[in-house]
Parts: structure tokens; C-alpha cells; sequence
């Protein structure tokens, strides 16, 4: 989460105390947020965490301007090792979370994404795993992450 080329995506505090905070309560059941630490080879090279957009009613409302159905999953994400960009792994990585989306939110129509505008390699991740563009502009957030353009990517229930 630290590490300069996740950073400029990830607007986190990265030292343990914030992450912690920010996401213990999902790791311990409080919060309904699912996280994922992405392995390669035994070794730790990414993060994902996804939610029902019902869950988090005020990311729900700034996704709103992009039209988005309200029975979604949001997901997020990165990979963490700077090896292991640009291999293919993003939107390998991504295929599997929401193929394992389908199966644990069996009511939902629709996996949204939203990534910034200038952030080329993610959106192409997402192309490659089957999502489409349906909205770009600035998302009213107060989330540092979502600062600036962003494109709202979709992947439709097969």
C-alpha cells in the first residue's frame, strides 16, 4: 500500500495504525466490506476489497451521477508489487473477484468500478476482464482516492 506507484492511486495513509483503522473493522465481521490479500507464488503482491453499494449509501450516492443500478458490488484494488505489473495479473485478478461476486451476491445485476481518469493501466485491466465505460467526470466524494476525473466502469451479470 506504501508504495509510490500505488500511492498515486490509493490516497491512504499506509502506516499500520491507519490501516488498521481503516480496515480492521472489516477484517474483524464488524463492517461488511470483504478483503483480499492477492497471492502469487505464496508471496503477497496485491489487495482487493468489495462491498454491496448498498452497504456504503454514501459511495451509492456519488456513483449516482454515473446512472449506476443500485443492486450492485463495488470492488477496489491493487497490485502492490511493481514486478508484477504489466503481466496480466489485473485483469486476472479482477475475473476472479467478480466471477466469486456472482456467487457470493447471487441478487446483484452489476459489478461497478470507478478509476482514475489518468490511471490507464487499471481501466485497461478492467476492459480486459469484460467491464465497459459508461460514465466519466469528477465523482463528489470525500474519499482522497477519488480526487480529480474518473471513469465509472460496469460489468454486467453474465
Amino acid at each position: 500500500m506504501a508504495a509510490p506507484h500505488v500511492q498515486t492511486w490509493w490516497r491512504e495513509d499506509a502506516d499500520p495504525t491507519a490501516i488498521e483503522a481503516r480496515y480492521g473493522p472489516a477484517v474483524d465481521g464488524a463492517d461488511p466490506t470483504e478483503c483480499f490479500i492477492v497471492e502469487r507464488h505464496g508471496e503477497p503482491v496485491g489487495f482487493v476489497q468489495r462491498y454491496r453499494l448498498e452497504d456504503n449509501p454514501e459511495w451509492q450516492r456519488s456513483l449516482a451521477v454515473a446512472g449506476t443500478p443500485d443492486d450492485g458490488a463495488g470492488i477496489d484494488y491493487f497490485i502492490g508489487a511493481v514486478t508484477d505489473i504489466g503481466v496480466g495479473l489485473g485483469p486476472e485478478i479482477i475475473g476472479l473477484v467478480v466471477s466469486d461476486c456472482w456467487t457470493q451476491y447471487p441478487d446483484i445485476t452489476v459489478v461497478v468500478v470507478s478509476v482514475a481518469a489518468e490511471n490507464r493501466r487499471s481501466w485497461r485491466a478492467l476492459e480486459k476482464a469484460g467491464f465497459h465505460r459508461v460514465w466519466s467526470g469528477e465523482l463528489i466524494s470525500e474519499d482522497p482516492s477519488d480526487a480529480g476525473n474518473s471513469h465509472v466502469y460496469l460489468c454486467h451479470r453474465p
